[in-house]
């Protein structure tokens, strides 16, 4: 591993977090992670591929752990609406190679993940060839027609390997993504987006979906899940049932929309002490940044007596991007700047 020098120690202590957690939560993951590639695998990849010296993050990887076999759930996570569901997996190298296409918008690229449900799949800037710093991790997006033209647009979910499969490994050991159905799904919790209202707490996670969202014309779709919670130590008279929703929902021209309704996606959840409630449900703005907040009506069970239970502002936010008229003028630029 003396080629690895640099970053050995730090992808052998991401690998053995990202191993533990799997091995404790969820074993069936745990099981399709293969082992460790061999010096020469990684050389006859690179030959297939023909792009050049694999990056050196990737590769001590990837001499770690050989990706995992191509199944669902994957390692880097699930996500699920009415409709939709994604879990990508982290590609070994036979895969790779596989899935390797020189095509527009992903030239110089390798597939990094796939979702065998979506077809999602990030990809890694081997070269510049289009346009991508080298080590970019995205998600290529194709955009509506621009002046009778299609550009593919990419979501940024890494400037390195080692710093997006870190990212990964932290959450993991953090425990920030609930677990599910036996695999862990990608609602990030911020502290802030917490309230407790007498003895009810409010807490909210979100997600961000680049696989449904659109950077032109502009509509970034988010996720969310509510967990609401009746402390134990509350009195059995305080129990209650919610009966309605109220949101104030605020984009980043500072557009506001209130939305009320029945229920929380068909249910009318009873509090007691010590239960509590999740569900999922997702919204969708034409800037970059968004929040909500709110209250839910609540009526006593003993009394009739109606209270409201306030949601806290939490926050959504896409991930950066790039569109294909940049990529393009980057080409353009490296182009010159060769020529000079």
């Amino acid at each position: 591993m003396g080629a690895y020098i640099d970053c050995y120690a730090h992808m052998k202590q991401t690998w053995d977090r990202i191993i533990s957690y799997f091995k404790i939560n969820c074993p069936l993951i745990y099981q399709t992670i293969k082992e460790g590639a061999s010096e020469d695998e990684l050389n006859r990849v690179e030959d297939i591929l023909g792009l050049g010296r694999l990056p050196n993050d990737f590769r001590c990887s990837y001499r770690i752990h050989n990706g995992q076999r191509l199944t669902s759930p994957g390692i880097m996570g699930s996500m699920s609406i009415p409709g939709h569901y994604r879990s990508e997996s982290l590609l070994d190298l036979d895969t790779i190679i596989v899935g390797f296409r020189e095509r527009e918008g992903v030239g110089g690229c390798i597939p990094l993940t796939l979702c065998l449900h979506s077809g999602l799949t990030q990809y890694l800037a081997i070269t510049d060839a289009d346009g991508y710093e080298p080590d970019t991790i995205f998600y290529p997006i194709q955009s509506e027609p621009v002046n009778g033209q299609k550009y593919m647009d990419a979501f940024i979910s890494g400037t390195s390997f080692k710093d997006w499969l870190t990212s990964l490994a932290d959450h993991l050991d953090n425990n920030d993504f609930p677990i599910l159905q036996d695999q862990p799904f990608r609602f990030v919790h911020d502290p802030a987006a917490e309230e407790t209202t007498n003895y009810i707490t409010v807490s909210v996670a979100t997600c961000f979906l680049p696989e449904i969202s659109k950077i032109r014309p502009p509509k970034f779709f988010h996720t969310y899940r509510i967990t609401m919670s009746m402390s134990p130590e509350a009195p059995q008279s305080e129990a209650c049932q919610l009966e309605t929703r109220h949101w104030i929902i605020t984009d980043d021209n500072g557009s506001e929309e209130q939305v009320d309704g029945p229920g929380v996606v068909g249910e009318y959840p009873v509090m007691y002490p010590g239960a509590n409630f999740s569900w999922v449900s997702s919204t969708s703005f034409t800037t970059t940044y968004g929040n909500m907040k709110g209250y839910f009506r609540m009526r006593n069970l003993q009394t009739s007596e109606r209270s409201e239970v306030k949601c806290p502002v939490f926050h959504m936010k896409c991930q950066p991007y790039i569109i294909g008229e940049e990529r393009e003028a980057c080409k353009k630029r490296r182009s010159s700047d060769s020529d000079d």
